[in-house]
């Protein structure tokens, strides 16, 4: 019989990267790779059978990490207008052996397979070898998720703790929040916060509440280009002092939810940092401020102290996850 070849995925609300994958638990190199823009495709399948004809590579195993919860089917992406049938994607490209996972599932076990080159150490702390993994991850929305150790080996556990409430710390968080009521009238979640929409609904709060000019050529690039990008670079840049400061509310924010889930699953193991925007704004991370919003936490600071924290570099480390698991994993779960 010949190798197994597996076909991962890590599908994102903006772009998604898939490669193919020899079944080796020594060596998660990709064979090939490609990455896609999600939305130009109507549905997963689609994307799944270009990526396929393309590289003219036939799966025995597929494993996804998918933007969404994986326990009811169908699956609705909460920042992707599809719809996810795992029979239709099996009808489609007819491969029997189909993984789904929570996308930050497939982060939390890509953080295995990372070398020291992929990751930036903000605080350098002490890791527990068989301690809990924390993995935040902020870009199209806001991923949470981490690992377990189970006597043998780490299981990643799923959670959209990202879609839970915002809570404020601070009167501008407080003024924060209202705005974003105002704005969405339903529920506030750190999502809405941490994240590329996040960061330019900050941007817009601290402009309304007449913390800032907003310059005329800003004004002009942020109607061309994503905001996020756009007041992201401008703040790294030094000017505007409005895009300065959004930033910096941002990392501080970033860092407060960062802590709060490092202490909801005591990452004595470590926290990673993941996902596109950590990477762009690494100077600012590096800063302090964000490690003093991690920190900020009362009688636990010294329990946060000890954990190592790190930013993860390599933006491919979903599909390597995915990967992970499809090596590890001879059960199909769909």
């Amino acid at each position: 019989m010949g190798r197994t070849l597996i076909l991962a995925g890590d599908i994102g609300g903006t772009k998604s990267y898939l490669g193919f994958f020899a079944a080796d638990p020594a060596d998660f190199t990709p064979l090939v790779e490609r990455r896609y823009a999600s939305r130009e495709y109507p549905d997963l399948g689609s994307m799944l059978a270009a990526f396929i004809q393309e590289t003219g590579q036939n799966p025995q195993r597929l494993v996804l990490g998918v933007p969404a919860p994986v326990n009811r089917l169908p699956i609705r992406p909460v920042n992707l207008p599809w719809v996810i049938d795992p029979g239709q994607v099996r009808a489609t490209l007819g491969v029997e052996e189909i993984l789904l996972l929570n996308d930050l599932q497939a982060t939390a076990y890509g953080v295995l397979t990372l070398k020291p080159a992929d990751l930036c150490i903000l605080n350098p702390g002490t890791a527990d070898p068989q301690g809990n993994i924390a993995v935040l991850a902020a870009g199209t929305g806001l991923g949470e998720g981490g690992l377990c150790w189970t006597g043998s080996r780490y299981v990643a556990l799923p959670s959209e703790g990202g879609h839970v409430s915002f809570s404020p710390t601070s009167d501008i968080e407080v003024g924060l929040w209202r705005f974003m009521w105002d704005r969405y009238q339903e529920h506030v979640s750190w999502e809405r916060v941490v994240s590329g929409s996040g960061l330019a609904c900050i941007y817009d709060f601290l402009k309304a509440s007449g913390r800032g000019e907003e310059p005329p050529w800003l004004r002009q690039e942020m109607a061309s280009g994503d905001p996020a990008e756009v007041i992201s670079r401008a703040a790294l840049a030094g000017s505007p002092e409005l895009a300065v400061k959004t930033l910096d509310l941002f990392v501080s924010l970033y860092g407060a939810e960062t802590g709060n889930l490092a202490l909801k699953l005591l990452a004595t193991g470590g926290v990673y940092v993941a996902g596109g925007i950590a990477p762009k704004i690494l100077d600012k991370l590096k800063a302090g401020s964000f490690m003093q919003a991690f920190l900020a936490k009362g009688r636990l600071r010294t329990a946060l102290e000890t954990m190592p924290v790190k930013v993860v570099l390599n933006d491919k480390t979903g599909l390597l996850g995915a990967a992970y698991c499809g090596v590890h994993s001879t059960t199909e779960r769909r």
